[in-house]
C-alpha cells in the first residue's frame, strides 16, 4: 500500500478497541490499560495527529475542581491515563508520531515508531519490541472506527428549551 494510500484511509476518528502485550511468541499476556480501556487517536490531511487513552475502570475525583484533588487522586488520574498530539509521517510499514506535547513530559520531542496494519474499519498500531518485566514485548493497539461504549452514556439533561420548528 502507498503512503498516500495508507494516509488516506488512515484520516479520521479511531476508538480504542483493545490494547494488549504481545509475547515473543505472539501468545497475549495482559492488557495494558485493563479489559475495557477507552481511546480515541485521530489523524488530519495537514499531517497532525493526537491520542488520548485512559485506562478502564478510573475512579472519578472529589470535588468539582481538579485542581482541589488530593495527590493520591491526582497520581491515580496521571497513571491511569496518557494523552499526547504531534505530527505523523510514514516510513515503509510503520507510522512515526512526532510528540509536541503529551502528558507524560518524557514523550516530548520524541519519536514514537509503530507499525500500522490496516483492515476493514481497523487499525491495529503495534510498538517495536520492549522489556517488560524481563520478557520481550510488543504492544498491541486495536482501533475502530466505530465509537465504542457510547450507548452507556448517560441520556442528556432535558432542556427547558423548545426546539425549532420549520
Amino acid at each position: 500500500m502507498s503512503h498516500s494510500t495508507a494516509n488516506a484511509a488512515l484520516l479520521g476518528t479511531w476508538y480504542l478497541r483493545e490494547a494488549y502485550a504481545v509475547g515473543p511468541q505472539g501468545q497475549r499476556l495482559f492488557d495494558v490499560y485493563g479489559p475495557r480501556p477507552s481511546g480515541i487517536i485521530q489523524y488530519g490531511a495537514d499531517g497532525r495527529m493526537m491520542a488520548l487513552i485512559t485506562h478502564d475502570g478510573r475512579q472519578r475525583i472529589s470535588g468539582l475542581d481538579r485542581q482541589d484533588a488530593s495527590e493520591r487522586e491526582s497520581a491515580v488520574a496521571y497513571k491511569s491515563s496518557i494523552g499526547y498530539a504531534g505530527s505523523y509521517s510514514f516510513d515503509g510499514d510503520w507510522i512515526v508520531h512526532r510528540i509536541d506535547v503529551s502528558t507524560y513530559p518524557n514523550w516530548v520531542g520524541a519519536r514514537l515508531r509503530r507499525e500500522f496494519r490496516l483492515g476493514d474499519g481497523v487499525v491495529e498500531l503495534l510498538t517495536a519490541p520492549q522489556p517488560q518485566n524481563g520478557v520481550e514485548t510488543v504492544i498491541k493497539l486495536v482501533w475502530q472506527r466505530e465509537p465504542i461504549g457510547l450507548d452507556a452514556r448517560p441520556a442528556p439533561a432535558s432542556s427547558s428549551i423548545a426546539p425549532a420548528t420549520t
